[in-house]
């Protein structure tokens, strides 16, 4: 994961009805840590798995097996990683 990068794009992402930032700077950390421990559990670099759907469908899907299905938050980094990434909203499972 580039972590810097990831950081950054964080940092910018604005919400565009109050112009305002949509994380705080507790919520950027989160999702940073998220992301990490999500690579820890799949034994990938996110940018390995986002570069591909395939990789995505899989890395969800064992992630899901770690979470509480009521906050999904390892999964949620890696889709906003995609996103950083990919330049696009990831696609649903179902999709993938």
């Amino acid at each position: 994961m580039n972590e810097i990068k990831f950081k950054a794009f964080l940092e910018s992402d604005i919400n565009e009805s109050t112009g305002k930032d949509k994380l705080t700077s507790d919520g950027i950390n989160s999702r940073i840590s998220k992301g990490k421990k999500a690579e820890d559990i799949l034994g990938m670099d996110l940018d390995e798995i986002v570069s591909s759907d395939t990789e995505m469908r899989k890395a969800l899907e064992k992630l899901q097996e770690h979470e509480n299905p009521s906050h999904n938050q390892m999964q949620n980094a890696v889709r906003k990683y995609y996103k950083f990434r990919n330049n696009k909203e990831c696609p649903r499972k179902k999709d993938l």
